[in-house]
């Protein structure tokens, strides 16, 4: 069963700005600390009216949501849902809780990857239909399961989020970018400053209808970072979907190359296949 996921307003304010840039809660920089613990407050009457007016509805089937159900998925859905988790970017080791790989990630641009779910037909629709329909209303409760999740799961706690950016081209025939949006939404509920750090410069071809050796070539020198003193920072890299990681890596050894410490996040994890057909890639899934 999927961790419990919290909702907005629960974590107290940041410590972010009584501590240097980069240096985390333990005083140590760049790591990431198990955030402090959530507190849960009642609703108010606006709330409650809220809630009468615009109900919680099912992120897959939008049937209207039980008001006591703290997850955006209606029981029926609930079963078919494949929680995510920490994966390495480099071995695509997938694990519930710490990595247990051995991949010298402190060495690597992106340290490394945490996501809600496992990507299916339901996901993909959903994303689909934020991307391409216009279906922007899923944003909030997308961020607030990834912000609890990642709380939850104690995975980092971030000077700064930062999403991965779109072409100025792309952006403006779609109207929005959608990992900004998700990270802009994932930092309110985790009390942490978000910014537009990165642009992208290059218009590349769609990532979706390529090789895995194409997507990297693809996405090649295709950011660069605003100017500023990100040295020792720890950042985190939002994006709506991660599949062979070309995008987001490429995204984070420009992040890295400031002297910040980089980790993603994504709302699924749509694994290559030959990952999929690793032994015990599933492996107590049942059990979580």
């Amino acid at each position: 069963m999927p961790g419990r996921v919290n909702p907005p307003g629960d974590r107290p304010a940041s410590t972010t700005g009584s501590r240097r840039p980069g240096s985390s809660a333990d005083g140590k920089s760049g790591l990431c600390v198990e955030p402090a613990g959530l507190s849960a407050s009642p609703p108010g009457l606006l709330d409650m009216v809220a809630s009468y007016l615009f109900p919680r509805r099912c992120l897959f089937c939008r049937e209207v949501l039980p008001t006591s159900n703290r997850y955006p998925l209606c029981p029926a859905c609930l079963q078919y849902y494949k929680p995510g988790g920490r994966i390495c970017p480099w071995c695509e080791g997938f694990f519930r809780e710490r990595a247990s790989c051995s991949c010298p990630v402190e060495e690597m641009p992106l340290r490394g990857l945490f996501v809600i779910a496992l990507y299916d037909s339901r996901w993909r629709r959903l994303i689909h239909d934020l991307k391409y329909r216009n279906r922007r209303a899923v944003i909030a409760p997308l961020a607030a399961w990834l912000a609890g999740e990642i709380t939850a799961h104690a995975y980092c706690a971030p000077d700064l989020i930062v999403p991965v950016p779109l072409h100025p081209a792309r952006e403006r025939e779609r109207g929005y970018n959608q990992a900004a949006l998700l990270a802009r939404h994932t930092a309110r509920f985790l009390k942490t400053p978000a910014r537009n750090l990165l642009i992208k410069d290059k218009q590349t071809r769609s990532q979706t209808s390529i090789s895995r050796r194409e997507r990297q070539e693809n996405v090649r020198g295709a950011f660069r970072c605003l100017p500023g003193d990100y040295a020792g920072m720890t950042i985190l890299l939002v994006d709506d979907v991660y599949s062979t990681g070309s995008t987001m890596k490429e995204a984070a050894s420009v992040l890295c190359s400031t002297g910040a410490v980089v980790y993603g996040a994504a709302v699924a994890y749509n694994p290559y296949t030959r990952v999929l057909q690793g032994t015990g890639f599933y492996g107590g899934l049942d059990k979580w």
